[in-house]
């Protein structure tokens, strides 16, 4: 593992700063990173198999003995399949936001220059899942009713369209299908407005995982603290994820065609093979095939595994940036950067009244005076810790 120190360019970041702190903190945590997101791959590969498996083997009798399987067995096997993956994705969605939660502390603490073990981590993230959960619930239950009204138009006009046509009226006929455009056309409104409102939502509230797993929020409270963040950078939010999202579209698109620009000499092996009548050389033909399967989808896992990461460090690092504008205030940033007596809190460590406690020690994690939330709080104009955000030593150049 490198040992270089994490390179965060004083705020405010402009968004190449930004993008320079997030591969920096990368870098310096590949490993942990990399175990982190592999395990919750992992995890929510065994958790969807599972179910497969077991219908399977509630099936396996009849098919090896070439009978038909019962009706009762059938409707076995397809209440396992529906009800495992039901429970396969509760158990993922779970798995995911403890691994976020481990991630997003495990870049938090390194932009702040500590390296905290697997074990330091489990401690500081403790709690996390519970704090983040109900909200979890709460988006998935908003993302259903939301689907539901926005539905109800084109099913009640479709409704009326087919109780009409049963009536075999003209005239009545046409009246139906006008209804059901009519229908059609609220329901993409209604689409189109929900869109932009989970747009809007889901940049307002961009920090909420950060503030969940940072500064120990929860529920309501977490989420009227994540609104506030980006009270006056919405736009400025909005701009760095949307950058992200294309440059990550970017890199998964040129692997994409690398892999399609592979797959036609794979084909043109398979086809060689297939010419001859050989079963050995059939065999091969299929062995090949699978091998492309399993490339492509190696592949997949891979980029996966890598852009998770990156998605939340850069996050956690625009999270840090905005706490670390909000404690400058409304003067001149670059100016009050050197000014005497204008020391602020470390990076990514929130005001008084928010998250870690201001004295004492964090279970788990040692003791570090003068360290933000793990030790005594350096008062007003104080000189802060070493390696903190408001007094960064000089980064490296690598």
């Amino acid at each position: 593992m490198t040992t270089a120190r994490v390179q965060v360019p004083p705020s405010p970041m402009s968004l190449g700063d930004v993008f320079t702190a997030t591969f920096s903190v990368f870098r310096r945590r590949i490993g942990v990173f990399l175990a982190l997101t592999g395990l919750q791959q992992l995890v929510s590969v065994v958790a969807i198999a599972v179910p497969v498996v077991l219908s399977l083997a509630l099936l396996l009798p009849n098919l090896a003995m070439s009978t038909g399987p019962s009706d009762a067995t059938i409707g076995l096997a397809i209440l396992i399949v529906f009800g495992g993956f039901f429970l396969a994705a509760v158990v993922t969605g779970i798995v995911a936001l403890y691994f976020d939660g481990m991630m997003i502390t495990c870049a938090n603490e390194a932009t702040q220059g500590r390296f905290p073990t697997t074990i330091e981590l489990r401690s500081l993230n403790k709690g996390y899942v519970g704090r983040i959960v109900g909200l979890y619930l709460l988006a998935m239950l908003a993302y259903l009713v939301g689907a539901v009204l926005v539905s109800l138009p084109l099913l009640f006009s479709l409704a009326g369209m087919i109780a009409v046509l049963n009536a075999g009226s003209s005239e009545a006929q046409s009246d139906a299908s006008l209804a059901f455009i009519g229908g059609l056309s609220v329901t993409l409104l209604l689409m189109l407005a929900l869109v932009a409102g989970a747009f809007v939502i889901g940049v307002k509230l961009a920090y909420v995982a950060q503030v969940c797993a940072v500064e120990r929020l929860s529920g309501f409270s977490a989420l009227r603290r994540a609104w506030g963040m980006t009270k006056g950078a919405f736009w400025r939010t909005f701009g760095y994820l949307l950058v992200f999202s294309l440059v990550a579209g970017a890199v998964q698109q040129a692997i994409s065609v690398a892999v399609n620009l592979f797959a036609p000499t794979m084909s043109n092996l398979s086809s060689s093979v297939s010419s001859s009548g050989s079963a050995v050389l059939a065999m091969l033909r299929s062995s090949t095939f699978i091998m492309m399967i399993v490339a492509v989808y190696g592949i997949a896992l891979l980029i996966q595994v890598v852009m998770v990461p990156l998605r939340i460090a850069f996050v956690t690092v625009m999270y840090g940036d905005q706490l670390r504008r909000q404690q400058l205030g409304p003067v001149d940033h670059a100016f009050a950067m050197n000014m005497p007596g204008y020391a602020q809190p470390g990076y990514g460590y929130p005001p008084a009244g928010y998250g870690y406690p201001q004295t004492g020690t964090h279970p788990g994690y040692g003791n570090q005076p003068g360290s933000g939330p793990y030790g005594q709080q350096p008062g007003s104009g104080a000189q802060t810790a070493p390696g903190s955000y408001g007094q960064q030593p000089p980064y490296d150049q690598g």
